[in-house]
């Protein structure tokens, strides 16, 4: 199955930004010709965020989320390559 992770053209301008803020929302991947949102997390972050909803009494639900070493293209591209099929469903 073709995978295609869609990044904006300017993206190399703030991609130090991604990868210091360690998430990227809902970044659009074409699977096949669907598009899918996917977003991406480096485990510091989506730990930090998953803290801070239980602290506000929240239960967090993620959805096609992928956690990867750091959220640079290169990682993000390795990731899509490597999930079961199951996950763009």
């Amino acid at each position: 199955m073709d995978r295609e992770l869609l990044l904006p053209t300017d993206f190399g301008d703030y991609a130090w930004e991604i990868e210091a803020k360690g998430v990227c929302w809902e970044v659009s991947v074409r699977v096949g010709d669907r598009l899918v949102a996917v977003t991406f997390y480096d485990p510091v972050r989506l730990a930090q965020d998953i803290a801070a909803e239980l602290r506000g009494g929240a239960y967090p639900e993620l959805r096609r989320v992928l956690v990867v070493p750091r959220v640079t293209a290169e990682q993000m591209r390795a990731a899509i390559a490597r999930v079961p099929r199951e996950f763009f469903a």
